[in-house]
């Protein structure tokens, strides 16, 4: 977006189609998070009284990502760019609600087919975020909660300045299965994963 380290790479959340896997949208960050808070519960089989099941591990852990980023105006005012004269950082919260909140057109239509006595319950399926962070940490999410608290606003009360707070599930093999298109994309990460994970774990040496 607006940042002043054109030479880092930002990170965003990229939207595929929910049915190919395929790349439709991504919203980058405006600056980077300067802290990724991540916490992992284990799955494992529950109390046994046999040893053997100690040691066992029923899939990959629910692992959660928390962050919080900063949303400001300031670069692009300077600049004098059109959208943050007419919305300050409006579009950019406008971006990251549609994460979490139907379209008009979605709920519009719904509401259609309720009055024609057609629906029942019809989820409405939305884009499936990847939270992309660098080359090796690219991970189908989903969004379990977004806070905003918005400080600085225009003459037009356009706001200017504000901290997003999300936690972000991630998406495992066991959440989508394995024959959807974004599970290669957990795969790979946790290939990445284990490929420095090697540059540690060593075998012991013969005493």
């Amino acid at each position: 977006m607006l940042s002043s380290q054109p030479n880092y790479l930002r990170a965003g959340i990229v939207l595929l189609d929910p049915q190919s896997g395929e790349p439709r949208d991504a919203i980058p960050l405006m600056i980077n998070p300067q802290t990724l808070t991540t916490q992992f519960e284990i799955k494992a089989p529950g109390s046994s009284d046999t040893r053997n099941e100690q040691m066992r591990l029923n899939g990959p852990p629910k692992e959660t990502i928390s962050f919080e980023a900063i949303l400001d105006a300031t670069d692009a005012l300077e600049r004098g760019d059109q959208d943050a004269l007419d919305f300050g950082i409006g579009h950019y919260i406008a971006a990251l609600r549609s994460l979490i909140t139907p379209s008009k057109k979605q709920l519009l239509d719904n509401d259609a087919l309720a009055k024609e006595g057609k629906l029942t319950i019809m989820p409405m399926i939305q884009p499936l975020p990847v939270f992309s962070w660098g080359l090796r940490r690219r991970v189908p999410v989903k969004v379990s909660s977004m806070s905003l608290t918005e400080d600085f606003f225009s003459a037009q009360l356009n706001p200017l300045s504000a901290k997003v707070s999300m936690t972000l599930q991630v998406l495992s093999v066991d959440d989508l299965g394995f024959d959807h298109p974004a599970s290669s994309l957990f795969l790979h990460y946790l290939g990445e994963l284990e490929k420095q994970a090697a540059k540690v774990i060593k075998p012991v040496p013969d005493a």
